[in-house]
């Protein structure tokens, strides 16, 4: 038995790059876990500390992270920490990236398989944004932060060439990889529990006196759920359900109307009996993969979504999502009101929605991911 060890940047939340892990824990029981920061109250259910391997609580950003809780300040240690990791007695090493993880150094007889939720988003394509909610744009502030995002342009670069085999999440992430590390990366999209969320449950909703639409996300800035809270019908007979939790959550509880409701984290059978309950879920920001739109949709749900990215290459728009196209949600009005009539009169199937899903079941991954490490081992 080949002995496996598993990288990914930040345990910290649970969120779609989690799963990935939890798949890879599941596929490799026996694996050790390396992660940048861990935190055990976040994540504890899925990734108990006993799993994480003790160099994890000796690394410096994890120390800055226990301490201070702000992952932005481990920035500047984040790819040394990394390359501190002594992987030397693994025979296969599986890296979740979305960042820093591919950074791993290992021996030339270790196989490395790197696989890239997306690059380094905030030193490449969303440096301004980064700086500008640092307030980092300019002056001493923004010439520090222009010269560390330099550094690790550089470093970033070089890390990308130290896989064996490197695997993406979508075409977007492919397009990005292309641009930013110059490499050609097969696709493998990401697992998603289908038969979970299709299993028949009675359980009811703690919505089900008047319909309601979710949207299920880590409470972060970068998921634009402001824009959503923002532009939601405000009417007594719809409500939002926010399912999840996160720093931003008091910000975004200050401008929600009463039919707005925050439910927390939710798991397991309550997470899908929501979900089966729910009309459909409003997707408003941009990601490279995301795995929840694919998980509505095996619950027969429909999703309202941006037009962007790699939603255009999983769905079946018309017959399971609908999109609006401005990002500041200009059309959000009139296209959610269109959405709305169209799912109310059943224009969207549950069985087309739990087909379209079902090309993305994470049997094809666990599959496709064992040919690969077949392949290289």
């Amino acid at each position: 038995m080949k002995k496996v060890a598993i990288v990914h940047e930040m345990l910290i939340k649970l969120g779609g790059a989690e799963k990935v892990v939890e798949t890879f824990v599941k596929m490799f029981p026996e694996a050790d876990i390396f992660t940048l920061m861990y935190d055990e109250k976040q994540v504890s259910r899925v990734f108990p500390r006993n799993k994480i391997h003790p160099q994890v609580h000796k690394l410096r950003t994890q120390k800055i992270y226990k301490l201070l809780k702000k992952q932005r300040l481990c920035l500047p240690f984040m790819s040394s920490s990394i390359e501190s990791l002594d992987l030397s007695e693994y025979d296969l090493v599986l890296v979740s990236s979305s960042g820093f993880a591919h950074g791993v150094i290992t021996k030339p007889e270790t196989k490395t398989i790197v696989y890239y939720h997306a690059p380094m988003r905030y030193i490449w394509d969303r440096t301004n944004e980064y700086k500008k909610q640092l307030s980092a744009q300019s002056g001493i502030k923004g010439y520090i932060f222009n010269s560390l995002f330099l550094k690790l342009r550089q470093w970033d670069f070089i890390a990308s060439k130290r896989h064996d085999i490197a695997l993406c999440n979508s075409k977007t992430t492919q397009k990005r990889l292309k641009k930013y590390y110059k490499i050609h990366v097969p696709i493998l999209y990401p697992p998603i529990e289908t038969q979970r969320f299709a299993k028949s449950l009675w359980k009811k909703s703690p919505n089900k006196q008047t319909p309601y639409y979710i949207i299920l996300s880590a409470l972060t800035e970068f998921k634009k759920i402001e824009i959503a809270i923002q532009n939601f019908p405000d009417t007594h007979d719809l409500k939002l359900a926010i399912i999840g939790s996160w720093e931003y959550q008091k910000q975004l509880e200050s401008i929600a109307g009463k039919n707005i409701d925050f439910l927390g984290a939710q798991y397991n059978d309550d997470l899908v009996g929501l979900v089966q309950s729910s009309l459909g879920l409003i997707f408003p920001g941009e990601e490279d993969f995301g795995i929840v739109p694919i998980e509505v949709m095996a619950a027969g749900k429909p999703v309202f979504a941006l037009r962007r990215w790699w939603l255009t290459e999983t769905v079946i728009p018309g017959k399971t999502w609908e999109f609006f196209d401005d990002p500041e949600w200009s059309d959000f009005t009139t296209a959610f009101s269109q959405f709305h009539n169209k799912n109310t009169s059943w224009a969207y199937k549950h069985e087309d929605c739990k087909q379209q899903a079902q090309r993305y079941d994470i049997s094809e991954f666990e599959q496709q991911l064992q040919d690969h490490i077949k392949n290289t081992l």
